[in-house]
């Protein structure tokens, strides 16, 4: 096994490790601006990245701060690439903005391998000046001010913010966070709490609507029965939720409200073939439907919507099913 040791990290699956259980950890190395130094470590053992883009990209760098491992969230390729892709941009090419303008002319001058080339020496550049200890502890230093900043904020507001638990590491303010953090989840719960019961009103009132405009359909069809006229066969719907609807046609609906016994295969017509239906003097004298090749009308429809039109015209509907 590599050259390891035991050492806490700050979290723990995902959680701040206020167990303060250990992991095996490697040293990369200890990196210095003159002024401040830290030093980079990282898990050993299994890689944390799959698909790695080169040998120092296969895990995640921690840095150590007041006697525990933070993670950086990047690899050692990552840290190299951010810290030298604008200096090297910038003795390349005059700066990132015109990285891409400086290759679509060498594009069309060179071709592909002239840009191969400056693509290879480019790399070495980021390489040269991303690897420097010093510009990778300025970068560190700010990753830590930012963490520090967003607690900051935090303490000052009683944890209504998120409370940075890397920031309180590196004002060793543990303690306090661990306080901020709780006030933090009961307000996040009480929003969720807040945002859920918000949600149900909505999803109510939004059903609530929906099957009015249904039950409008249902009692305009009932006047078409009861009074004469053209049937559309429209698709009524029903709402149990947002998100569970009952579709029928609206012939299938009421035939099921007035219990009408209507044979499966006649339901099915219904459904997929029946356009309108025409109602004069309490009878069904016509109807309008999508033919099939070879289809044919319904021998049982008329006697079915017969007895719909009589039932409808003496009685209030039941509840459907």
């Amino acid at each position: 096994m590599e050259n390891s040791k035991l050492m806490t990290p700050l979290f723990y699956d995902g959680m701040f490790n206020r167990d303060g259980r250990r992991m095996r950890a490697v040293l990369e190395r200890e990196i210095s601006d003159g002024t401040q130094t830290y030093r980079l470590w990282r898990s050993a053992g299994a890689p944390d990245l799959d698909y790695p883009r080169a040998e120092n990209d296969k895990y995640i760098l921690h840095v150590e701060v007041n006697g525990y491992l933070a993670p950086l969230d990047m690899t050692d390729f990552a840290l190299t690439d951010i810290c030298g892709l604008e200096p090297a941009a910038k003795a390349l090419y005059g700066g990132k903005e015109k990285r891409e303008e400086w290759f679509d002319r060498l594009r069309k001058s060179g071709g592909y391998d002239a840009v191969s080339a400056a693509i290879a020496e480019e790399q070495n550049e980021i390489e040269r000046y991303g690897s420097d200890p010093a510009r990778q502890t300025e970068y560190i230093q700010n990753v830590l001010n930012g963490h520090i900043s967003t607690y900051q904020k935090a303490k000052e507001n009683g944890g209504q913010s998120f409370p940075d638990f890397i920031g309180a590491l590196a004002l060793n303010d543990l303690a306090k966070c661990v306080e901020l953090s709780a006030a933090y989840r009961a307000k996040r719960q009480a929003e969720n709490e807040a945002r859920r019961t918000r949600a149900a009103e909505e999803e109510k009132a939004y059903c609530v609507e929906q099957n009015q405009l249904a039950e409008q359909e249902v009692s305009s069809a009932l006047q078409v029965i009861r009074d004469g006229g053209i049937l559309q066969n429209t698709t009524v719907k029903f709402y149990d939720s947002k998100y569970s609807v009952r579709n029928y046609s609206i012939v299938n609906y009421l035939m099921r409200q007035y219990r009408i016994d209507v044979p499966l295969r006649t339901q099915g017509w219904i459904n997929d073939r029946l356009s309108s239906v025409t109602i004069q003097d309490g009878r069904c004298v016509s109807l309008q439907f999508f033919r099939s090749r070879n289809g044919r009308g319904s021998q049982k429809f008329f006697e079915c919507m017969d007895a719909l039109i009589r039932a409808a015209a003496v009685s209030a509907p039941e509840q459907a099913a």
